[in-house]
């Protein structure tokens, strides 16, 4: 079977150049996109807001299990790349087989923890009796698929140290077209919200079958080994791993804590709501981390080698890149939300428009944030980035806590929006240009400046739209903001992040 996908593959592991890896993911993702929100629209409308709401808030309060990793995740690009670096290639194969394993097997607990939850539920969530049951299935179900992702983790950052994001999004772009074939084929046989999280489980158990018949052909001599655990390789991987596990701590914590508050305070139709409206903010969040990440690598190449200077301009560029590709998104997002929302969903969920404002500010201070916090990832200043995590964290949860009772979820996604916008897009960008030795002010100078042009004319087209269009249908000023927006990335694409992509060399981003 490896034989087959080398024949299809390709024998030869092409090292993409920066570009060409930011160009896969954003492909990969777009698709991805594309498909969630088009599922999103139609699972919508099959079942109802409380359903909807409990699969929401399970799946979320899931992601808390990607703590069980112990830190392993943050560091392991980095240890593939030193070495790879190094006189140890022979190694990565039992690196990659350490690490896998140990994440198997880390993620098996996960599953224990969640089926001792599905015991006692509703415990203490606000869970109507009537889906008690459908809950208990989906805990344990979404903890399974906890237990697949984290050891399928360890193989997409050995791609990700060889700058393969190609294949990566190669297999993301088939297994995004399944889930959705079999969402919309449950759904339609008449099935609900239990058969929709068993198909998320069945694609993530597709997805690492991929990656594993796929490793040979794409990395360089690497391999899967079924037998090759050694405690003495992972050791020293946790060691390091230690504030990013802190850090991991923290995103988690904060993650449960904003649904626990949302599910014990609020009601599901809150949840829903702010469910809802997180799922284009999370997106593009996601898609920001997609093409940034490209960066870490040649970030701690660069740190590795203690280059100052290159360092300092792939943070810069990358930084530049992420703010002039963002903004259409956040502004054109908070301007027409409400017909977005209506026309998406429909007006069963219009009260989330407000919700989704909020979060899309909060998206931008994150997007921000994630380039900053890579560049410390890299330069190994993983213990500071993860105490500026938790502080960030313990400030939002504050905020929530004052404000989800009175306010549902508008006040929990306002909270968020400021803790990030100043503690994690300004915080974080201080602390990352003193550790490359660059000048804040240059860079959010030169960021201005690159945007300033296809702003001004996204602007004054956002500003006509608003006035003249009062009187059109929702559908019409959706049309009117995308072709508003990809004007913007046109003229900004050819001004900016072409120029920067045409230069393919590995100091290029």
């Amino acid at each position: 079977m490896q034989n087959t996908f080398k024949t299809i593959l390709g024998g030869r592991a092409a090292q993409g150049s920066a570009a060409h890896s930011v160009a896969w993911s954003y492909t990969g993702y777009v698709f991805q996109i594309a498909v969630n929100l088009g599922t999103t629209a139609y699972v919508v409308r099959r079942v109802s807001v409380a359903e909807y709401g409990l699969l929401l808030f399970v799946l979320s309060l899931s992601a808390s299990l990607y703590l069980l990793d112990m830190g392993i995740s943050g560091v392991l690009v980095q240890s593939y790349v030193t070495v790879l670096a190094g006189q140890e290639k022979g190694r990565l194969n039992e690196l990659i087989s350490t690490a896998f394993w140990g994440l198997a097997m880390l993620g098996f607990v996960g599953v224990v923890i969640f089926s001792a939850i599905a015991a006692i539920l509703p415990g203490p969530f606000n869970i109507p009796q009537q889906y008690v049951h459908e809950a208990a299935i989906i805990f344990v179900v979404a903890a399974l698929v906890i237990q697949v992702s984290l050891p399928r983790g360890a193989l997409e950052q050995a791609y990700q140290a060889t700058n393969r994001y190609d294949r990566i999004n190669q297999i993301q772009l088939l297994t995004t077209a399944v889930q959705f074939v079999l969402s919309v084929a449950v759904l339609a046989a008449g099935y609900r919200i239990v058969a929709l999280a068993i198909v998320q489980l069945a694609i993530a158990l597709f997805s690492l079958a991929l990656l594993i018949l796929a490793l040979p052909a794409s990395v360089p001599q690497a391999s899967l080994g079924f037998t090759g655990f050694k405690w003495a390789l992972l050791k020293p991987v946790m060691s390091m791993g230690k504030w990013a596990f802190i850090d991991n701590l923290g995103f988690c914590l904060f993650n449960v804590l904003v649904w626990s508050i949302l599910g014990s305070l609020s009601s599901l139709k809150e949840v829903a709501m702010f469910g809802l409206a997180a799922r284009l903010p999370t997106q593009l969040r996601n898609a920001v981390e997609k093409g940034a990440h490209v960066a870490l690598p040649l970030m701690s190449e660069r740190a590795v080698n203690n280059d100052m200077n290159d360092l300092r301009e792939i943070f810069f560029r990358t930084q530049k890149l992420v703010f002039g590709a963002i903004l259409p998104f956040i502004v054109l997002g908070c301007v027409f939300a409400r017909p977005l929302i209506e026309v998406w969903v429909g007006n069963e969920y219009v009260q989330a428009a407000n919700v989704m404002q909020l979060l899309l500010l909060a998206a931008l201070g994150d997007s921000i944030l994630y380039s900053s916090g890579i560049l410390l990832y890299a330069s190994g200043q993983v213990k500071r980035a993860a105490w500026m995590s938790l502080v960030l964290n313990a400030v939002s949860i504050c905020g929530v806590l004052l404000t989800a009772s009175s306010y549902g979820a508008v006040g929990v996604a306002g909270s968020i929006a400021i803790a990030q916008l100043f503690l994690g897009g300004g915080w974080f960008t201080l602390a990352a240009c003193r550790v490359c030795r660059g000048s804040p002010i240059t860079l959010v100078r030169d960021a201005l400046s690159e945007v300033a042009f296809p702003s001004v004319l996204m602007m004054v087209a956002t500003a006509c739209v608003v006035i003249l269009g009062k009187a059109l249908p929702p559908l019409w000023l959706v049309i009117a903001a995308a072709v508003i927006g990809c004007t913007y990335l046109l003229v900004w694409s050819s001004r900016v992040a072409i120029p920067l992509f045409r230069r393919r060399t590995e100091t290029s981003l």
